[in-house]
């Protein structure tokens, strides 16, 4: 059925209608963006939202996409999306009923009570305008959105959102990166907050920069209600007191597994053996498995379920942790934390639900351990990337804290690699190369090199390493060093230097690419800068030169520094031998650059770049 719209009721949607200054380096345009929340009591509300956006071009499609999650704490009641052409013309409805419901499967969950409400347009033709209108019901609360005054690579031209409460139940709120204030009105006992922006060009993100490095309204709740779970968030304190009524009577073994653990560190020297030992256990015999229902996205499931079934998500096994660790008489505390590499600490002055993982920290006597309850590889006492450097919220007997995760050093991360090139007259050649690894660098050893097949490991090899494409390639290893393993790479190759005239040839100072990372360009860097992980790199190849060649010119020993970082190298020919010996090392001291020494940075790794592109040139005598 064709809906017919009044000239009255007909949207302005013409994307003649937005200012060309909006339209401008963007490929959508947030047309008008309204969302209000009713909050009628800490644990329900309803929230209506209506979003209207211009795509306009096919690199916005993710914006054809309407995606809700359902579960038992919030439902996506009515929904009706509809669809405008360049002209503001109607074009088609879609109802609640044309979209698709599927259960949420996150790839490993064992079982959830989750959905996903979704529909996707499909468009040939732009620019096309997309409605959507819908509501959520909330019988739940832990959090409220946040407000976003700018959206990443996309102009605004109106967007408000409100959220109206009782009035002895006030919003908190605080900016980041914006100077935002809400408007607020009162009307009997509720108050309401409002805030909105018009005419507002596109935030241009920064390479590198923390995914929430972005301008916002942090909001939060003051009361809250979970399952009949009701919480205080003004504090970080009240906030883990909260938390702890969740996990209290979770995190205790029955008497019979507490004496079985006892017993497994009864010959441990130290607190920090028996941590060691129980942390063991738990790596060789458990495994790691999400389920998800009703509050278990907070609340972990107790310590004899997880000891029974042998999984549990990352609550529950660092729930077990604790409960062993109270077994053998080790305090232990509950760390909610937020996970991922390019993850900012959370406001340590502005309690809010940021979180989406749990670890467990262990304070002794002389040290505190900080583990990861879900790795099985992971070595003990060692976070990395994933929660270093972070605020952890720790659940004590008294409530909540913030406290700092340990921040990576850069020998925690190193990658050395010492290569044999014995080079034949003509250019061809064989190439041994031995990489021991530590820390991320072994993960990532792991899983493009020893786990990867043979296609996707000489892909690596070549196009991010920078080896030359080999002729011959042999990849072998073993685990002689501190329990890292030493991979062993044999090539041969039918050309090794960059290029050849005559009798000479012109080499690269290694054989493959030491260190090829410049920063984007950004003299006026406002973002910092996040590297994966503070690192030392090194490097030392031999170049045996074919019989009756020498070196005719090689580089100058270089050093390099800036604030955080140094790079050095040296080139030493050995004429007895008739070999080059080619060295560097690369140090990061830090995984973040701070915007204000961006400049010095990127100029740090510009030079560094620079040294690596010099030529060793060798030639017949």
């Amino acid at each position: 059925m064709t809906l017919q719209l009044t000239a009255q009721e007909k949207p302005q949607y013409a994307v003649s209608l937005i200012p060309d200054s909006l339209k401008k380096n963007v490929n959508s345009v947030l047309r008008q963006f309204t969302q209000t929340l009713e909050v009628k009591g800490p644990g329900k509300g309803r929230q209506v939202t209506r979003k209207v956006i211009t795509a306009l071009n096919d690199k916005a499609d993710r914006y054809l996409m309407f995606v809700e999650y359902s579960d038992r704490f919030q439902k996506v009641d009515d929904v009706e999306i509809n669809l405008y052409d360049e002209q503001g013309n109607y074009l088609k409805r879609y109802k609640r009923k044309d979209l698709e419901k599927v259960a949420t499967d996150d790839g490993f969950s064992l079982v959830t009570d989750g959905k996903l409400l979704y529909g996707t347009i499909h468009s040939d033709k732009y620019p096309i305008t997309v409605e959507y209108n819908y509501s959520i019901s909330y019988e739940g609360f832990l959090e409220y959105d946040d407000f976003y005054p700018q959206e990443v690579d996309q102009s605004i031209q109106q967007s408000a959102y409100s959220i109206t409460i009782d009035k002895n139940n006030p919003v908190r709120y605080k900016n980041y990166r914006c100077q935002l204030k809400p408007e607020i009105k009162e009307d009997g006992n509720k108050i309401t907050y409002t805030w909105s922006v018009k005419n507002v060009h596109a935030y241009q993100k920064e390479a590198g920069s923390a995914r929430g490095d972005v301008p916002k309204v942090l909001i939060a709740p003051t009361y809250f209600e979970m399952d009949d779970y009701a919480g205080n968030m003004s504090s970080w304190e009240n906030f883990g007191k909260w938390q702890t009524s969740l996990i209290k009577q979770t995190n205790r073994l029955p008497e019979d597994r507490a004496a079985f653990y006892r017993d497994l560190v009864k010959n441990a020297s130290s607190d920090r053996e028996k941590v060691a030992l129980l942390y063991k256990h738990l790596q060789e015999n458990f495994r790691y498995v999400s389920i998800q229902l009703g509050i278990g996205g907070w609340k972990p499931f107790p310590a004899d379920f997880v000891d029974k079934k042998k999984y549990g998500d990352c609550k529950a096994l660092s729930n077990f942790m604790h409960a062993m660790l109270a077994a053998v008489d080790i305090k232990s505390h509950y760390a909610i934390i937020n996970a991922g590499s390019d993850e900012m600490p959370v406001d340590k002055d502005f309690p809010q639900r940021s979180f989406n993982h749990v670890i467990l920290c262990v304070p002794l006597q002389n040290d505190t351990v900080w583990l990861e309850c879900t790795s099985r590889s992971q070595p003990f006492g060692v976070l990395g990337n994933f929660t270093e450097n972070r605020n952890a919220f720790l659940i004590t007997e008294n409530g909540g804290v913030i406290v700092p995760t340990p921040r990576s050093k850069p020998d925690q991360n190193t990658l050395s690699s010492s290569s044999l090139v014995e080079l034949q007259e003509d250019g061809s050649g064989k190439a041994t190369v031995e990489i021991v690894s530590m820390g991320e660098f072994t993960d990532l050893i792991n899983t493009y090199v020893l786990q990867a097949d043979e296609q996707r490991k000489k892909n690596y090899l070549i196009n991010t390493v920078g080896f030359k494409q080999p002729d011959v390639l042999k990849v072998s290893h073993s685990n002689e060093v501190k329990n890292n393993p030493v991979v062993k790479l044999e090539m041969e190759l039918e050309k090794i230097p960059d290029f050849s005239a005559g009798s000479k040839h012109f080499l690269n100072p290694r054989i493959y690419r030491f260190w090829e990372k410049a920063l984007p360009k950004g003299e006026n860097r406002q973002n910092d800068y996040y590297f994966n992980f503070p690192l030392v790199q090194t490097d030392s190849t031999i170049y045996q030169l074919p019989e009756g060649y020498v070196i005719e010119s090689m580089p100058k020993p270089a050093s390099i520094s800036f604030d955080l970082g140094s790079f050095s190298s040296d080139y030493v020919f050995d004429t007895q031998k008739n070999r080059l010996i080619t060295t560097c090392r690369i140090q990061i001291d830090k995984h973040v650059i701070p915007a204000k020494i961006y400049m010095q940075a990127a100029k740090f790794f510009s030079d560094v770049i620079k040294e690596q592109q010099q030529k060793i040139v060798i030639k017949k005598q």
